[in-house]
């Protein structure tokens, strides 16, 4: 066997002509190393249809979620004159208005409504990433989407009792909206604990 690389052996070199480079990508491959190279990543196990249509019920659930906080905090925004005069009575029942007017307070409601809306973004986004490594298998991300799931169902019973007393076309919509957002939870936690998914978790957690 030859232990010197391909184009590397001493009496092959010629006075005046520059040595052979060394094969070495040869030279490993006859000796049994292995070859280096990029890693390549491994190919994701390909889930359940529980699974993914579980990971679409999430996504109409963030998406109705999302529409009911910012109609919400529209809704506010268009009342933010009445709503700064009502905090401000009740500050100065509290001897706590201090030196703040209409015009102070309801710049001050402006900023808790923008600041709400960025909060409510990014809530979004972050739930979204729990419900992507939920379709990769993690169960912490499981067991995280199925608590807020059943406080998302308990809130819809509450909705069921509101709806009779709602008013207005838009608040009636709201309300039925919350209620399919209640059941579509509903339907992604149990699609997620059934025995295919379970297995599927289990065997993601081993890789």
């Amino acid at each position: 066997m030859n232990d010197f690389p391909p184009g590397n052996n001493p009496d092959s070199n010629v006075p005046g002509n520059p040595p052979p480079q060394p094969d070495w990508q040869r030279w490993e491959l006859e000796h049994g190393f292995p070859q280096s190279g990029p890693e390549l990543e491994p190919t994701p196990r390909p889930a359940p249809v529980d699974i993914e249509t579980s990971r679409h019920l999430w996504w109409a659930v963030a998406l109705i979620g999302a529409i009911s906080a910012l109609y919400s905090v529209w809704t506010l925004f268009g009342a933010r004159a009445e709503f700064a005069q009502s905090l401000l009575d009740d500050l100065a029942a509290q001897d706590a208005a201090a030196d703040m007017t209409v015009e102070s307070t309801q710049s001050m409601v402006t900023v808790m409504l923008v600041v709400t809306v960025f909060i409510v973004l990014g809530f979004g986004a972050l739930f979204l990433f729990w419900v992507k490594r939920m379709r990769a298998g993690k169960m912490w991300a499981r067991m995280l989407l199925t608590v807020i799931g059943s406080f998302t169902v308990f809130t819809t019973v509450l909705d069921l009792f509101a709806i009779a007393s709602s008013t207005g076309a838009a608040n009636i919509v709201m309300s039925v909206l919350g209620i399919g957002q209640g059941v579509l939870a509903a339907g992604a936690i149990y699609l997620m604990h059934r025995r295919e998914s379970n297995e599927y978790f289990v065997a993601s957690r081993k890789q």
